[in-house]
């Protein structure tokens, strides 16, 4: 169906929106320090203690250290896993080392505020958590790999590389198609006459990174992650960088356009980085709701998030569920425009919490959850039940999200079956008409935090274990009122 001249000023400007959502690089480089501050300390694994102090350490040394290591593991879905062919490198974990230094204690927080961070999440309180101590000998790397969350306010990682002598070890970083590389090795580099440097490098925890091989020496590193110390929400005032001012500026002039969105409607846009969405063993999540999310959102989602703030527009997050609906020919399910052949119409369910449990269907999504939930549903214009007034327009594809829920599902036909549904998060703003953009009621309803639904009432008590441990759900604009299906483009 060709587009129609709204349609393609819409669409020109949501790409015109889309090329201001820009992550910042990671944060790298080296710190000059006193020498006393990279003293190491570690037992080995006889018990025995030893210090040294990687910046004049010698050869021997450094052995000593290397052969104190067990050889490092790494985070392979939800299983801790060694595998060389992957990871080579030895670590020391907590307590058997200790350090003097103190990141917090250093320019290094600043630097992550004023380069990492942007808006209101510059300002908020940060805890550095020692984590581990890595060792990389000669031929010692790590693949492309993400960090895995520690918890819901975890937000990224600080790696120290101290100014051993060695030679490769560079770190590569990618995000949403950008490559960043920190030369480590060269950073640290100095002669008996300098004052040793400190590389760093602090990055949001789910960009992926890797170790290119060690080709002389030893790379020995210190990694801290890195945690928001508090619970608030980010506050609509607050200063902006200018990753967030571009943002906020084209924002702003297309909320002054009243040719942009003349009849109001929703913008949509799927989270460029990874957020934990747990699930207990029974498969029921452990938080009820998403929107404890939007405190923790991390780079150009924050900026996002903010701007609508700054707005004063409803903002949701949600899960969006993508389905089949068949249309029968001759059936009530033709296309608008008549054509009665019959086809797999995709449409998407959004939804302000994940499914519970092995949630069970035999009548497809589109029918269940919004009577179990108040599910919205998204119909494709061509559908007879699109309703262009509640339209959903995605300024970035919400099948980009980076954040992806997993879940089991029993299907009921014939036979039943074991399926799987796949749902990303996604962040949808309101959109009044012009003159008063601020008047649209956000999509969906936010889930009930009180009593049972009817899932839970026959469960046993380990079934219903991850219900009863759930949290509030306090986050979130609008009113919860909203009754019955909602439809929109998607």
């Amino acid at each position: 169906m060709p587009s129609t001249p709204e349609q393609q000023y819409t669409n020109n400007a949501l790409s015109s929106l889309n090329k201001t959502i820009v992550d910042n690089a990671p944060y790298y480089g080296s710190l000059s320090l006193p020498v006393d501050t990279f003293k190491l300390f570690f037992q080995d694994q006889n018990d025995s203690a030893h210090v040294i102090n990687p910046a004049t350490a010698t050869k021997e040394e450094l052995d000593v250290l290397a052969v104190a290591c067990s050889v490092a593991s790494f985070g392979r879905g939800s299983e801790t896993v060694t595998d060389e062919s992957y990871r080579k490198a030895g670590n020391i974990d907590l307590p058997r080392f200790a350090t003097p230094l103190e990141p917090e204690g250093t320019p290094l927080i600043a630097g992550i505020r004023e380069t990492l961070l942007e808006g209101a999440d510059a300002k908020r309180p940060i805890r550095f958590e020692l984590y581990k101590l890595n060792v990389y000998g000669e031929g010692g790397f790590f693949k492309a790999h993400q960090d895995t969350p520690r918890s819901d306010h975890m937000f990224g990682s600080l790696v120290l590389v101290y100014p051993t002598v060695h030679a490769g070890g560079a770190l590569v970083f990618r995000h949403q198609g950008r490559e960043w590389t920190f030369d480590s090795a060269a950073a640290v580099s100095h002669t008996a006459s300098d004052k040793p440097c400190l590389g760093y490098a602090a990055f949001f925890s789910d960009v992926e990174h890797e170790v290119l091989p060690v080709t002389s020496g030893y790379r020995v590193t210190l990694t801290y992650n890195l945690y928001y110390d508090d619970v608030t929400e980010p506050s609509a005032n607050h200063p902006t960088g200018d990753t967030e001012n571009a943002f906020q500026s084209e924002l702003q002039r297309l909320l002054d356009d009243p040719l942009f969105m003349p009849n109001g409607g929703y913008l949509g846009f799927g989270l460029r980085h990874v957020y934990p969405l747990e699930l207990t063993e029974e498969f029921y999540p452990k938080r009820r709701g998403l929107q404890h999310i939007l405190r923790v959102l991390k780079g150009a989602d924050g900026v996002v998030y903010r701007a609508a703030l700054a707005f004063g527009l409803s903002t949701r997050l949600h899960l969006a569920y993508e389905e089949k609906d068949e249309w029968e020919r001759n059936g009530d399910y033709n296309y608008a425009d008549g054509d009665d052949r019959t086809a797999y119409n995709k449409f998407l369910i959004l939804m302000t919490r994940p499914l519970p449990g092995s949630w069970m269907y035999d009548t497809g999504l589109f029918e269940e959850l919004p009577q179990e939930f108040g599910a919205v549903v998204l119909y494709d214009e061509r559908h007879r039940l699109y309703n262009p007034d509640r339209a959903v327009h995605w300024v970035t594809p919400y099948a980009a999200s980076r954040t992806r829920l997993n879940q089991p599902v029993l299907v009921y036909g014939n036979n039943a079956s074991l399926d799987h549904l796949y749902a990303d998060l996604c962040m949808v703003v309101a959109i009044g008409k012009p003159g008063d953009r601020t008047a649209m009621d956000p999509l969906g309803k936010l889930p009930d935090m009180k009593g049972k639904y009817s899932w839970e009432e026959d469960t046993d008590e380990k079934g219903s274990e991850g219900s009863k441990q759930m949290e509030s759900e306090d986050v979130g604009g609008g009113s919860d009122e909203d009754e019955g299906v909602e439809t929109g483009e998607y």
